[in-house]
């Protein structure tokens, strides 16, 4: 009877939710879920963090695609048109030199990250009648000067890169080169800012010229210039200039604005046709001389090139 009410004692205080305690073996088991868990949430967070980063990425190369689609291409006059990444140029196989170079510069490229410099001057494959060679600069006295400025595709490597092949290139002066030709180009970057988005073709002329260098007798240009053209508030505005390279001393820039007309006489290209809207008003800007309260200079660049050559 003992053994009875033993039992009878031991139901009555029996607590049923001991049957549903997770096992003491089944401790480890909980802390490893746990920790699986945990690891499972930080993975997927991760991934979306990537995803995130990808797809602001990828709209910001789409955005630099959509800005930089050229608009306006002058026509070949003498040479073959190529068109390499976000610019083209017209080769004059002659001269071994081209004739124009053109392409848009806007703010959302400038505002880009830099590329560092990989390349140096090489050939250009891509001329079918082979275009001049590094090595014909070598000795010559003569700068390989780019027309399209690496500065200006800094923010696209295949750009960059393509702005250092030898049909981007023409023998120019050091005091040039280094001196106002770069002060503009500086200004032009700025412009790009200023307004948003710029046209610009830039190129040599092969008039009063004779002077070759390298074996493949690349013409050395005594002249070169640049047109810049943008709108603002509708309204198309344009400048030009002209430069002598064989210069000793170069004066302010605004010395060397010339009109558009003057340019399209000395080069024979039709410089931004069909741009302006109308006739009469292609007619009657490219007569002037450029609009100063548009085309501003900066100071900085003038000191740094007279610092530089000590005028």
């Amino acid at each position: 009877m003992s053994k009875i009410g033993y039992s009878t004692i031991h139901v009555n205080t029996f607590d049923p939710m001991n049957e549903f305690k997770i096992p003491s073996h089944n401790k480890r088991y909980s802390g490893s879920s746990v920790s699986r868990q945990f690891w499972m949430v930080l993975i997927v967070v991760g991934v979306i963090l990537l995803l995130m980063y990808f797809m602001q990425k990828w709209g910001s190369e789409e955005l630099v695609i959509k800005t930089t689609s050229l608009s306006y291409t002058p026509e070949a006059k003498q040479g073959v048109i190529y068109h390499k990444p976000n610019f083209s140029l017209s080769y004059v196989e002659q001269y071994e030199l081209p004739e124009w170079v053109a392409y848009e510069l806007t703010v959302g490229m400038m505002n880009q990250p830099k590329t560092d410099r990989y390349q140096d001057f090489e050939p250009d494959p891509a001329i079918r009648s082979r275009s001049g060679h590094y090595h014909d600069y070598k000795q010559s006295g003569y700068r390989r000067g780019h027309l399209v400025p690496s500065a200006d595709m800094a923010w696209n490597k295949p750009a960059m890169d393509a702005t250092f092949l030898m049909s981007n290139v023409a023998p120019m002066t050091e005091a040039f080169n280094d001196g106002i030709w770069l002060e503009l180009e500086h200004n032009v970057r700025d412009w790009s800012r200023k307004f948003g988005k710029i046209q610009v073709v830039a190129g040599p002329l092969f008039k009063e010229s004779d002077t070759m260098i390298g074996d493949n007798e690349i013409l050395v240009p005594r002249y070169f210039y640049k047109a810049v053209f943008t709108v603002v508030d509708s309204t198309p505005h344009v400048v030009g200039f002209l430069f002598d390279q064989e210069q000793e001393r170069f004066g302010s820039l605004e010395d060397y604005i010339v009109s558009i007309d003057s340019l399209e006489k000395e080069t024979g290209i039709d410089l931004f046709a069909n741009l302006y809207g109308n006739w009469d008003i292609e007619i009657a800007l490219e007569k002037q001389y450029g609009e100063n309260e548009q085309w501003t200079f900066n100071e900085k660049w003038s000191s740094q090139r007279k610092e530089k050559f000590s005028y």
